[in-house]
């Protein structure tokens, strides 16, 4: 990619154009039995199935200042070539084109506020196989998911703060969206139509005193504009209306703890249907995360950009039940995770 700055009268540009190229390529094979885990290994896995998808795209993306006006385009362009073999191992080919872009407008005022709006498109591969119907055991290469998505909103930056607050609502049409149904106890991919609207309000500050905090709060719908049949019409499973979340963070600036960060939030998703003819509901559930983090280099310039840091995600190990597409499990466990990085 490359990247030019230049004027044209009283317009300022940014432009970016580039050219990227990606490669997947995979193969499965199932086994199962109904004794144990040693049984299955003892078995010949079989063959069921493999992909190869070469992806090539261009890009050209310009962003044009003038006053205090903001106006981005961006347009893409995406070539993609699947070969896929079946469990038979008969290879079948598709090819995929398509032309994505975006248009978007802001204005800075003198206060802070930036109201804005967005239109987009979007192209996106999918690696894989769906099944029209999940009962049966043939299934089909995966086509590309399409989308458009139009976007009002506006950013305020609370003069002298490190803040900001943000509003958006969004409407997004997807079509041959790729969803999981395990409605008959396996896992397999499917291909949708969804709609989802919603909107997004968020704040973030970073303080002078050591704290910083996130809030977000999201309202979001997923209808099924295209399914099984009794579906149309109805909230994607698994996907709550309400979706609310905190986060603080107090790092030490002197001290005797000077260097030590200590962080928590909470994850709170409202309830959701367990099935995609939305016939009962998942509970609301809770999630507690937490930090812990020690920068080296307050203590020891010569350590600067040193920092050690453990995350621990669902801390109180809340596992409730989850069902989507009619097939339920348990919420993913308390996960640790800790790092040491030096950044220079």
């Amino acid at each position: 990619m490359a990247q030019f700055e230049f004027d044209t009268g009283a317009v300022k540009h940014t432009a970016v154009g580039g050219i990227d190229y990606a490669w997947s390529d995979y193969d499965a094979g199932s086994g199962l039995s109904y004794v144990s885990i040693d049984d299955i290994k003892a078995m010949p896995v079989p063959h069921s199935g493999g992909q190869e998808m070469n992806q090539l795209g261009v890009y050209l993306h310009d962003q044009m200042e003038w006053n205090d006006f903001t106006l981005f385009t961006s347009g893409r362009y995406d070539w993609v070539d699947t070969t896929s073999t079946a469990a038979d191992f008969s290879t079948s080919k598709q090819k995929d084109s398509a032309f994505s872009g975006r248009l978007g407008l802001s204005y800075q005022t003198e206060w802070g506020i930036t109201p804005y709006v967005n239109y987009s498109t979007s192209f996106s591969p999918n690696i894989g196989f769906v099944y029209d119907d999940v009962s049966s055991s043939v299934g089909r290469i995966a086509r590309p998911t399409i989308a458009t998505q139009k976007e009002i909103g506006v950013k305020y930056e609370i003069p002298n703060y490190n803040a900001t607050v943000s509003a958006a609502l969004f409407d997004i049409d997807q079509k041959d969206g790729v969803v999981f149904d395990a409605s008959t106890g396996i896992n397999k991919q499917r291909q949708l139509d969804l709609n989802s609207r919603g909107v997004e309000l968020e704040a973030n500050a970073s303080l002078d005193n050591g704290f910083s905090f996130i809030a977000s709060y999201t309202y979001l719908r997923v209808r099924i504009e295209r399914g099984a049949e009794g579906t149309a019409g109805k909230e994607l499973s698994a996907t709550p209306n309400h979706i609310l979340s905190l986060w603080g963070h107090y790092q030490f600036e002197n001290g005797t703890l000077e260097g030590l960060g200590l962080g928590t939030g909470v994850r709170v998703a409202d309830a959701s249907y367990g099935d995609d003819a939305n016939t009962f509901k998942n509970s609301a559930r809770a999630f507690v995360d937490a930090s812990l983090s020690y920068d080296f280099g307050y203590r020891n310039p010569k350590l600067e950009g040193v920092r050690l840091q453990v995350n621990a995600k669902n801390l109180f190990d809340n596992r409730k039940s989850i069902c989507s597409a009619g097939y339920c499990y348990r919420d993913e466990g308390r996960s640790l995770f800790a790092s040491l990085r030096y950044r220079f």
